[in-house]
């Protein structure tokens, strides 16, 4: 696995992601999907405010149908619940620098970022829900609006709910706000129980 805590590694990881979302959209085409989702926190945000619409425009004309990017969706969805302040938290080590400069070129004041350094995707991915709650909980400052998890190879849906009692305010995370940014781009407004205030509410 390639080591995404080396800064030209990430960047070039995130470059062949971008790529593979719009050759992987142009063989989706035939399937006339309503909707495509680029799930890819990182690679939707690494080259700051303006590529995440950029490589939306992208797999719209390669696969025929509109494209909901995680960075783009995750900002929608922190200005959609009226938050101005957030707390950020991630699997990243180089990244975090970009995550913040992104959130703060959206209007988005981010009150502390803290990764965990992880070395590779895969270690992102075999994460258990232990760090998604103590990422909340270390982010959690008490100017903070809200919470955002970042990385859409990182477990968090279950402990969302839980997470919001705890600390008493939002808490978003990548794969919620890019499933919830889809739905409603196709005009699917069901309230969703279990995933959070995000879903109950708006």
């Amino acid at each position: 696995p390639v080591d995404i805590s080396d800064e030209e590694n990430f960047v070039r990881m995130c470059d062949v992601g971008c790529d593979n979302g719009e050759q992987a959209a142009k063989e989706l085409a035939t399937a006339k999907v309503d909707v495509y989702a680029f799930a890819f926190t990182a690679g939707s945000f690494y080259k700051g405010a303006g590529w995440d619409e950029e490589i939306s425009r992208r797999i719209e004309k390669a696969g025929g149908a509109p494209c909901i990017v995680t960075a783009t969706a995750a900002a929608q969805a922190i200005k959609q619940m009226g938050l101005k302040r957030v707390g950020v938290g991630t699997p990243y080590a180089v990244a975090n620098r970009r995550l913040k400069g992104f959130f703060e070129q959206k209007g988005i004041t981010v009150t502390k970022i803290e990764g965990l350094v992880l070395p590779t995707a895969v270690h992102v991915g075999r994460q258990p829900i232990l760090k998604f709650e103590e990422l909340v909980r270390a982010v959690n400052t008490p100017d903070a609006e809200g919470v955002f998890i970042s990385c859409t190879n990182f477990v968090t849906l279950s402990k969302i709910d839980a997470m919001e009692k705890e600390i008493g305010k939002p808490v978003l995370s990548s794969n919620q706000a890019t499933f919830w940014a889809a739905l409603r781009k196709i005009g699917v407004h069901d309230k969703i129980e279990g995933v959070g205030r995000l879903f109950r509410q708006f």
